[in-house]
Parts: structure tokens; sequence; C-alpha cells
């Protein structure tokens, strides 16, 4: 298991694609003057552009759908940012952040839509450093690399990430997805791209699909706190797609499987981790 409840002080790997697509996008412009970083976000990635925003001085501003939890919000404004609450939807969100892009104003998104797609493979590149870190850890533990990986769709960064770095190769890849936004599996039974509530974007290269309840995620979060881990239901979604499979009788992940799973957060909302966990983080 990798753990990226505290990457860089904040409480998600989220930071790793940020900084990267900062330095990158910044890079391409040709100069490092003070530009607005702006960013759509559930929670996680905006608060990493803030913060990236905060150690060069810059503003940020950060748009967030209009269900997203206080505490995400908080977490943003904490960095400095100018919190943008939208009427609607995470798409909503990320729509009125790209109105946003100017000569003073950078759009850091790890979402690809028309006309913009080299940020957000910036961003999925940052998180290539989490599976150079497990190669090292297990090139000094002389351990052999994992026969079965299981990775959190969302947008499709961290997904895409998992395939460059694990293809080609053996080991079976498993995307996990919430039931109430499964855009991968809804597309694989159609045969093409198919759109549901829910953020919209389609990654390929995983082997297997799988949707979870929020129910199943939840009861992964409470056996990593009895293992000593804290995970937010995002980061407890690869254990929560991992036990699926293995209970719905595929065969993967089996006792000769090497499961690796990513700990892709941790609390980041401390009242909802009470509750499900029943203790703090």
């Amino acid at each position: 298991m990798k753990d990226e409840s505290a990457r860089l002080g904040l409480p998600s790997y989220k930071v790793l694609g940020a900084s990267w697509a900062v330095q990158r996008a910044v890079a391409a412009l040709g100069d490092d003057r003070p530009r607005t970083l702006v960013a759509a976000t559930d929670g996680n990635h905006g608060r990493a552009v803030a913060h990236m925003a905060r150690l060069r001085g810059w503003p940020a501003r950060i748009y967030v759908p209009d269900d997203m939890v206080p505490a995400r919000r908080e977490g943003i404004a904490a960095e400095g940012a100018e919190v943008v609450v939208v009427d609607g939807g995470y798409d909503d969100a990320v729509d009125l952040a790209a109105a946003q892009a100017g000569e003073d104003t950078l759009v850091i998104s790890d979402t690809a839509y028309e006309g913009y797609v080299d940020v957000p493979r910036w961003v999925s590149e940052g998180y290539s450093t989490i599976f150079w870190e497990i190669e090292d850890e297990l090139a000094a533990r002389d351990l052999p690399g994992p026969t079965a990986v299981a990775v959190q769709i969302g947008v499709g960064a961290l997904a895409a990430a998992v395939v460059r770095h694990h293809r080609p190769g053996p080991a079976l890849l498993v995307g996990v997805e919430p039931e109430g936004a499964d855009c991968v599996l809804a597309s694989v039974a159609a045969g093409g791209l198919v759109e549901v509530p829910g953020p919209h974007l389609v990654e390929s290269g995983a082997d297997l699909v799988v949707a979870v309840p929020d129910s199943a995620a939840r009861a992964a979060m409470r056996d990593l706190a009895a293992a000593g881990v804290v995970a937010g239901e995002s980061g407890a979604a690869g254990l929560a797609g991992m036990t699926a499979l293995a209970a719905a009788g595929t065969g993967r992940p089996g006792p000769g499987d090497r499961v690796l799973l990513i700990v892709t957060e941790g609390a980041t909302d401390p009242a909802a981790y009470r509750e499900i966990v029943g203790a703090a983080a």
C-alpha cells in the first residue's frame, strides 16, 4: 500500500500533479511574472493548485461545485485562495474555470477538454513520482513488483499515470469507480463513450473496471483505520474495489497476487471521517 495522505504537508497526492503542471505551464509561457492560478475542483486538486500559488506568492481562484462539504472549501481558503461556489456540479465548475483563461490567468485543470490537453497531461506526469518511489522501495527491500494494481479512476489523470507506468507489463490493472459516476464501466459495456452523471472523462487501459457503492468505500475506510491507516472515501476506493472483486469470485485478486493499493487521500472531511469510522483521524 502506498499512503499519500500527507504528501508535502497536504492531505492527498494531488500536489504532485499540480506542482509539475504549474512548473511546465509557466515554463511554456517563457516568463515567470505573477499570474492568477485558476482551477475547478471537488476538493484536493484545487487545494493543491492554491498551495502552489501561495508558494509563488501568486493569487489563486478555485471554482467548486455547490455540494462541496465546508471542510474542503475551508482547506482551499486556508491556502489563501478565493473560493467561488458554482451553482451546479463539477462539470459546471470546469466550464467556468476554463472561461477564465487569459493573459494574466493560468488555468491548471486535471480534466482535459477540447483544445486543452497539455496541462492535464502534465498533471498526470506529476503523479509518476508515486510509482517510481514504489519501485525504489521494492528494490531496497529486494521485493518483486505487484501483480495487481487498483486505481481510483476519478477524472482519469491518476489512472493514466498507472497505465503509463505499468504498460506494457503483466500486472492486472483494476479501475475503481463510484456507482453514481461509473463512466468507464458504462462505456465498456456500451462499446463506446458514454456519459453518466458525475465526472465525464473516460480513461482506457485497465484490464477490469469495477463500480462500488459508497457503503463499500466506507467499509474499506473502517478496515484501513483498523490497520492504522487514515483514508477518506476516495482514498479507500482501491481496497473497496479489490474486496468487491474477491467477493465476486473472479479469481483475481487471489492468494498468489501481490496487490498494490494507493491511499490517495486522508481525512479531508474530518466530520464525515469521524462519523464513518467512529473515531477522529
